[in-house]
């Protein structure tokens, strides 16, 4: 049964057979030639056909969201967007939508932590593909739109410094394609990075410390594709964090059977809901780091020196705080225990 669900998932046949691109105006061509075949040569969707939004919350505005559209300016000055203030813009992942729980606290952290722009980026439609890799070549497109935002933000006078992308799963290489096109980004925070279609290939492909002065990533669910762990474990960022080792977080299945089960029974989407409790747990660690509900020191190591139960010391090299208040002059591994239940004290 193993053998037949992953030649399905990881090794099926191309959707298109021969190199071909499409093109959506300012955005820019999409091609899927090399290195861009990873998604089985799914070529992205438009950006209207996709129903891309941007959700602005403010310390004016903390319980209803105003819409910002990225082509009118207008729609930024009527709005309670302050470009004197630092600008997060959180964007979900795979069958995900900009109006999930998770991001409303997420939001709600970072304003009681500091007076900033809160943008929620909803690509629902682009999301909610039955066929995972589609979604995963409408990141693209998703990223193009939200750099084009971040430009219309810039005009209006925010520095690319003060922006803070952070990314869930697809997200945070949709984060990484906005930071390619717009260069001096401050920061970019990967929760978790999809790995289906990204990992082991081209940086170009996925988020990369190329794509803002700051990029740090937290894996959670980086067990391999055999097993089908639906984060990544390599690290691709300035700092990488691995709470538990970076897969089978405390209170989440730990038995890949779970996933092929939700594989066989309700499809791809199935993998981030329960069966994808690791993959989802990095939320709640960032959430939880922003107002310092736990400081989660984490030491530089290895993951063979984790395994072993080596990673208790800071050493010479010094730790750093996974999430949040991660140090921008720390870079390298970064290993820590968590607890199995929320605040998840270290």
């Amino acid at each position: 049964m193993l053998l037949p669900l992953l030649l399905c998932l990881f090794g099926g046949t191309y959707a298109i057979l021969f190199t071909n691109s499409k093109c959506y105006g300012k955005y820019g061509c999409f091609s899927n030639s090399s290195p861009f075949n990873n998604a089985k040569r799914f070529l992205p969707e438009s950006p209207d056909s996709q129903g891309i939004e941007f959700l602005l919350y403010t310390r004016k505005n903390k319980g209803n969201a105003q819409i910002l559209k990225e082509s009118d300016s207008h729609s930024v000055q009527q709005s309670n967007y302050n470009h004197a203030h630092k600008t997060m813009m959180i964007t979900h992942g795979y069958t995900d939508n900009g109006r999930s729980t998770w991001i409303n606290k997420m939001a709600q952290e970072f304003l009681t932590h500091e007076d900033c722009n809160v943008i929620a980026i909803n690509w629902q439609k682009g999301a909610a593909k039955t066929n995972y890799f589609q979604a995963a070549a409408n990141t693209r497109v998703v990223g193009a739109v939200i750099a084009d935002m971040i430009k219309t933000l810039h005009s209006a006078g925010s520095a690319y410094s003060s922006f803070h992308l952070i990314g869930h799963s697809l997200g945070s290489h949709i984060s990484g394609y906005a930071g390619e096109i717009v260069k001096g980004l401050g920061r970019i925070t990967g929760l978790d990075p999809a790995g289906p279609s990204f990992e082991n290939y081209d940086p170009r492909v996925r988020l990369d410390p190329s794509d803002a002065n700051f990029v740090d990533v937290i894996h959670t669910d980086g067990e391999s594709l055999l097993k089908l762990g639906f984060g990544l474990i390599k690290p691709i960022g300035d700092a990488d964090f691995y709470p538990n080792g970076g897969f089978n977080q405390p209170g989440c299945p730990a038995n890949a059977g779970n996933h092929l089960f939700s594989l066989v029974t309700g499809g791809m989407s199935k993998l981030t809901d329960g069966a994808a409790c690791s993959h989802s747990r990095v939320r709640d660690f960032f959430t939880s780091s922003i107002n310092n509900h736990c400081s989660y020191t984490a030491y530089p190591c290895t993951q063979q020196a984790y395994n072993q139960g080596h990673c208790t010391s800071c050493g010479s090299h010094g730790c750093s705080h996974m999430g949040y208040h991660a140090s921008p002059s720390k870079h390298g591994s970064f290993f820590l225990k968590t607890s199995a239940h929320g605040p998840y004290y270290c």
